[in-house]
């Protein structure tokens, strides 16, 4: 019966009877590195799905790096999972502790334990779940996490703690129950300080400072939208927002009356504004190409009133939003004015340019002259004559009174 029955082939057997006779192998010879690669990917996919250890998924990953980047390449659970990350930590600092990357740990070496800076980082992943406390008790009994209740009915909060043996360690983390937000913390017990709070809405604040002095220094969106805050805790504002598309904004004033100042595009282009929150105007852009352009006018309502090239040309504008007409145009040591509407300006008059200061006599003389046709004083200087056409161009038409 003894010579009949079948006898018993280790794995290693079985492989190298399953070969083809040109890659079977003697028993003296060392064996591969690899034994799954023999197998079909499909096969090599099942079998690491059944690996249902953390710390036998990272010691596979270790042993054979093609494996886990196959198995991190078809997502698989295990080897995604944020406790997979911790297993490889520690089984890197198991290999650190031996001095010898290849050999495999005896059955009475004590497995090293998990450090509290590996747990922190755990503990700080939104993926952290406590139903993965036991694996991290059973792998690091001196060190692990602790979880628990406190607050009652709407205040109900469960937090995380590093557990030290039976003695209760720092707090981590704390989750509203009911809303869902979580606050992250870090520091020794008795000092931990808020770094993080996250929404359930996906919004993240970023918090830095020492315990009770916790200022918030950024915030995140679930659309890619990042705001950065400066200031003491309370009274943070808001100096800059970058865009998932390359948009900068920067913004000046105090919390609640933050003022947009500057907006910079991904190509190079910078516009700059004026005016208090909520209607800041637009006074300049300046373009990538070195050309700049000059605005006029309320919010949502800018003219364009000049534009200078890097050549040291300037052009100047006249007319309402959408129907700005080039009037003038200084280029090469001469000044062109035109007439016409948009589109169709004519040339009228060509002179010589001398000085700066002829030219801004020159203007003043137009303004004066024009002060005077509308029957308005003409005292005063450039600044104080545009001002007075502005203030009557804009002035409502008064209304005829019935006698």
């Amino acid at each position: 019966r003894r010579r009949n029955r079948p006898a018993v082939l280790s794995t290693g057997q079985q492989m190298a009877r399953s070969r083809p006779p040109s890659r079977a192998r003697n028993e003296d010879e060392t064996p591969p590195m690899d034994w799954l690669a023999e197998l079909a990917p499909e096969l090599q996919l099942l079998i690491l799905e059944a690996v249902d250890d953390f710390s036998d998924c990272a010691a596979v990953s270790l042993a054979t790096p093609r494996l886990g980047l196959l198995a991190f390449g078809h997502d698989l659970a295990r080897f995604k999972d944020p406790l997979f990350a911790v297993a490889m930590q520690q089984q890197l600092a198991q290999r650190a502790a031996r001095g010898d990357g290849h050999r495999t740990r005896s059955k009475g070496e004590q497995q090293s334990p998990v450090t509290e800076a590996i747990l922190r980082k755990y503990s700080a992943d939104r993926r952290a779940r406590q139903e993965h406390f036991p694996w991290l008790e059973r792998v690091s009994p001196a060190l692990c996490l602790s979880t628990g209740i406190r607050g009652l009915g709407s205040r109900r909060f469960e937090f995380w703690r590093l557990q030290r043996g039976d003695e209760p360690g720092a707090l981590l983390r704390e989750q509203s129950l009911q809303r869902g937000t979580i606050w992250h913390f870090t520091g020794e017990a008795g000092a931990e300080r808020q770094v993080r709070t996250e929404y359930a809405t996906g919004e993240v604040q970023l918090f830095e400072g020492e315990k009770g002095a916790e200022r918030l220094v950024r915030t995140d969106f679930l659309d890619g939208t990042i705001k950065h805050h400066e200031g003491a805790r309370g009274s943070e504002r808001v100096v800059r927002t970058a865009y998932a598309d390359g948009r900068l904004k920067h913004f000046e004033g105090e919390m609640g009356a933050e003022r947009k100042v500057r907006t910079q595009f991904p190509d190079g282009g910078t516009q700059y504004y004026e005016g208090e929150r909520g209607v800041e105007r637009r006074v300049r852009t300046q373009f990538p190409t070195g050309n700049v352009q000059c605005y006029e006018g309320a919010q949502n309502l800018e003219r364009l009133v000049r534009l200078r090239f890097p050549s040291g040309e300037v052009q100047f504008y006249e007319g309402e939003l959408g129907a700005e007409r080039c009037v003038r145009r200084e280029v090469a040591g001469r000044v062109y004015f035109y007439e016409g509407e948009k589109g169709a300006e004519a040339v009228v008059r060509v002179v010589q340019a001398t000085t700066e200061t002829r030219l801004k006599a020159m203007r003043v003389t137009e303004l004066r002259e024009e002060c005077g046709r509308l029957g308005l004083v003409t005292t005063g200087v450039k600044a104080d004559l545009v001002a007075r056409l502005r203030a009557y161009r804009s002035a409502p038409v008064p209304q005829c009174i019935p006698r």
